[in-house]
């Protein structure tokens, strides 16, 4: 693929573009993050595969998560609302999120995952930063989830 990261089973895992089948495991940023965020615009299966390894991830740290937990619910939800085609959000938003949950997934960020609670600070962080970055797009979703159950409820 010319111009896109290959999007790996593995997430934290760096291919070597000369030589692909190499991969060596390396301290993810979010910058990197985003970027390989956007070989997952547009691959349906590949980004349905990542919003359940995140909400699997979720569930087991909860504990670690409560401030920032209710932010990645609502990313996750997005996501899956962008997936279905029934909310449209701006690509930049997107990619933002879709970063987000890739760096949360990553047991190889800048604070490994194996580190007892100090693991999770970064990926916290990064949540907190992008809801943020994103509150009237946040705010918007959830107007419309609300007005979406309301409609489903009345069928």
């Amino acid at each position: 693929m010319i111009g896109r990261l290959p999007v790996s089973e593995s997430i934290g895992e760096v291919v070597d573009v000369e030589r692909p089948f190499m991969k060596r495991k390396a301290a993810l940023t979010f910058g990197q993050a985003k970027i390989e965020a956007k070989a997952y615009v547009g691959h349906q299966g590949q980004l349905d595969w990542l919003i359940e390894k995140a909400t699997r991830k979720s569930k087991r740290c909860y504990e670690f998560l409560l401030a920032p937990w209710e932010s990645l619910q609502i990313l996750l939800r997005l996501l899956r609302a962008q997936l279905m085609g029934k909310f449209c959000a701006p690509a930049d938003a997107i990619l933002m999120a879709i970063a987000a949950v890739i760096y949360f997934v990553s047991p190889f960020d800048l604070i490994p995952d194996s580190i007892p609670v100090l693991g999770l600070i970064d990926d916290t962080s990064v949540i907190t930063s992008v809801a943020r970055a994103n509150l009237t797009l946040i705010s918007n979703f959830r107007k419309w989830e609300t007005l979406f159950d309301r409609d489903r409820e009345l069928r």
